[in-house]
């Protein structure tokens, strides 16, 4: 504690000399009314008092400010010394003692700060124009550039440099993987800490010491928090999974270590996962750990969407699934099961009471199994079918309390990968594992808005792997690394965890296949309890979704014209016979969606059958018309009506 307070008053030694002088001189005229006061002592008193007030009257006429400034300040002090010995530990005395203090601090502090700037202006300059002499900021009470320790000295010279002198270093923290300091700044817009944080490469180069510097924004908008990591544990070939670990998605899930060795941590029940990186930089290792930990829950059905041809990274699990999806038809299908599923589950859940009568809104284990959807490459999705942007917002919105949760990758994390500003999906993610980027564009995408200056810094992420988790377990940036799980172990925990039987998909399930007639969209599977809400008893059966030609979806309110179109054949259909066909009535126009299709070159006018115009699809009016056949009866009743 002396030590902490020696050092405190060490840095305000400045700021508190006219209170520390003030209240000594009070002390001292108590003590010498404590051991007697005589008359030559206050005939001394006197003079002193005399002598200080013709030097204030002297600097006055002469104009000269020093003498004034000393003056004043001296005859107050021997006023407050002087009646400290008069009156002793007294009221008197204690007001004295303020009042010269408070009046030496009105013209104290302007002086002060005017020194120290130009104290600032001359480091500036100098650091600038030649290298630092060791004398200037000889103490860490002033801004200078030398501190306690050669850590604290270099950040300071590095700051003077860089032309934001430190106002305060606190004390360097050592620890066992480097140290970290506190630094307050000068107030202004060039000087704060977000201004500091964008000339980070330069600083680190002023600062000259080994290791990786990290800047983050302190708790006050002038404060700056610098780590300087001198080790790196994470460092190497990467970390190799230890194996399955849990037995419940309601248990969290390990995916990596912190340097510390503690594990980093997943908690999927409590709502969805973004895992999202730049090309090469661990996203698959992430994700395959979250697999494999899953497949080895028993209260989980596996869903799978993987946009690269052929499923070449959910593929090893496709056995452990009950669907997988590699292509935007598919896809759709997939997500079509789910909102179904989420239905089903959400009027199940209405019909269960508590133990209190109250109404149950949570999806637990002892509902059924939980569903949780993998979709590998989020954009691409996206891309190839962005009409389903609105079906996966929707899902992400309401399926959290249906028990469906979904793990979404992305190595392109854009506006667009997030289905845009009309149907933005980031929000929906409360864990988000961050992974390197190659620059901090995407930062406050993929981690949130202002992630960037709050520490975030995926871009410092040096090695594959390498991670930062925003969840509810983790609020703080601290850098991790996620476990590297290979092939063979792949193999190995699909092998040991797929479902035995051919009832229960014992062989490894085929890719959805399209059929080519759609029937009605087919129920969500029934669990073996018999409950609406099992999910995962059996795998949902995937169609093709019709598509216009360029393959985008048809939505549901088109999709009787279209058919009509292409059961019409080169005949063609007119508007008063679509609404004979109850397609459309006298009140729905479709001469819109007529018009789009002409435009896009699927549909074409060919002339009018009874005043109204003839459409038909481009294909079928280039079809050939097919010849009647005629029977030997027909012609032999031709010719005897003749």
């Amino acid at each position: 504690m002396a030590e902490a307070v020696c050092r405190w008053c060490g840095r305000l030694r400045y700021e508190l000399a006219p209170a520390a002088t003030s209240f000594g001189m009070t002390c001292l005229g108590w003590l010498h009314h404590g051991v007697g006061v005589d008359p030559a002592a206050y005939a001394g008193y006197g003079l002193g008092i005399a002598a200080t007030g013709g030097l204030v009257w002297g600097g006055l006429k002469f104009k000269s400010t020093v003498a004034t400034s000393l003056g004043v300040a001296s005859a107050g002090t021997l006023i407050n010394a002087t009646i400290g010995a008069v009156t002793g530990p007294s009221v008197p005395s204690l007001i004295a003692g303020g009042v010269v203090t408070i009046s030496s601090y009105a013209v104290y502090v302007p002086w002060l700060v005017k020194a120290r700037h130009d104290r600032i202006a001359l480091q500036i300059k100098a650091a600038k124009t030649a290298p630092l002499p060791d004398g200037m900021g000889v103490n860490v009470g002033q801004p200078g550039v030398t501190g306690d320790t050669e850590e604290e000295t270099a950040l300071r010279r590095a700051l003077v440099a860089l032309g934001v002198p430190a106002v305060d270093v606190s004390r360097i923290v050592f620890t066992d993987t480097g140290w970290w300091a506190t630094v307050t700044l000068p107030p202004g817009k060039n000087t704060s800490a977000q201004a500091v944080i964008a000339k980070r490469q330069q600083l680190q180069a002023n600062l000259n010491l080994p290791g990786r510097l990290r800047l983050t924004e302190g708790a006050q908008a002038n404060q700056l928090i610098v780590r300087l990591q001198t080790t790196d544990p994470l460092a190497g070939p990467g970390i190799p999974w230890p194996g399955v670990r849990v037995s419940s998605i309601e248990q969290p899930i390990p995916v990596g270590i912190y340097p510390d060795g503690t594990e980093i941590l997943i908690d999927l029940v409590d709502g969805h996962v973004l895992i999202a990186g730049g090309t090469n930089k661990g996203k698959s290792g992430a994700v395959n750990v979250l697999a494999a930990n899953l497949v080895a829950c028993d209260d989980v059905a596996l869903a799978g969407i993987d946009m690269k041809p052929g499923a070449l990274e959910l593929g090893p699990w496709q056995q452990n699934m009950v669907a997988l999806a590699d292509d935007p038809d598919t896809a759709r299908q997939v997500l079509i099961w789910l909102k179904g599923e989420m239905t089903r589950r959400g009027k199940y859940l209405a019909t269960l009471r508590g133990p209190k009568g109250e109404r149950v809104k949570k999806w637990t284990r002892e509902h059924g199994k939980y569903i949780v959807l993998i979709i590998d490459e989020l954009a691409e999705l996206l891309r190839q079918a962005p009409d389903v942007a609105a079906e996966l917002m929707t899902l992400m919105q309401v399926s959290r309390a249906m028990g469906i949760r979904i793990i979404a990758a992305t190595q392109s994390p854009s506006e667009q990968a997030f289905g845009g500003k009309g149907t933005d999906t980031r929000q929906q993610f409360g864990t988000r594992i961050g992974l390197p980027v190659n620059e901090p564009t995407p930062i406050n995408m993929i981690m949130g808005t202002g992630a960037y200056g709050q520490g975030w810094r995926l871009d410092e992420l040096d090695l594959p792997g390498k991670t930062m988790v925003s969840s509810e377990r983790y609020t703080e940036p601290r850098e991790g690394r996620c476990y590297w799980i290979d092939e063979e172990q792949i193999l190995a925990t699909s092998l040991e965890h797929a479902p035995a039987g051919d009832d229960e998909g014992g062989e490894a399930r085929p890719h959805p296949q399209p059929e080519p007639d759609p029937d009605p969209d087919p129920e969500p599977p029934t669990p073996p309890s018999g409950g609406p809400g099992g999910g995962g008893g059996e795998r949902p059966r995937l169609r093709a979704v019709p598509t216009f030609p360029d393959g985008s979806r048809i939505p549901e309110n088109r999709q009787p014209l279209w058919e009509a179109l292409q059961q019409a054949g080169p005949q063609g259909l007119t508007k008063p016979e679509a609404v004979r066909r109850g397609i459309c009535n006298h009140h729905t126009s479709i001469a819109p969606w007529l018009a789009q299709w002409i435009t896009a070159g699927w549909v074409q006018e060919d002339g009018k059958r009874d005043r109204a115009v003839v459409y038909v699809l481009t294909a079928a009016r280039h079809a050939p018309t097919p010849e009647a056949s005629v029977t030997d009866e027909e012609s032999t009743a031709c010719r005897t009506s003749l």
